[in-house]
């Protein structure tokens, strides 16, 4: 079991996202946080922020076409509110 304040026992925070490797976040910066620490290592798809409130999918995958994005389009799409 979590401990209390952990990011995993929050039951505010978002689970379930992509590549999210069993962990819950609370922000959508701690999520883009985790997926360029923790998947962008292993070729997991990640977000790179372009230019301000501007996001591109990094992906390495053999004609994978770039997805970009803006911060609002981002916390919609994985529920955040924040």
């Amino acid at each position: 079991m979590a401990a209390k304040g952990s990011p995993n026992s929050d039951t505010t925070s978002i689970a379930n996202l992509p590549f999210a490797m069993g962990r819950r976040f609370s922000t959508l910066d701690e999520y883009l946080t985790h997926l360029k620490c923790r998947a962008a290592p292993i070729d997991l798809p990640w977000w790179s922020e372009v230019r301000p409130g501007v996001y591109q999918q990094v992906k390495h995958l053999p004609g994978a076409k770039p997805e970009v994005a803006t911060r609002a389009e981002l916390l919609r799409r994985f529920g955040f509110s924040k």
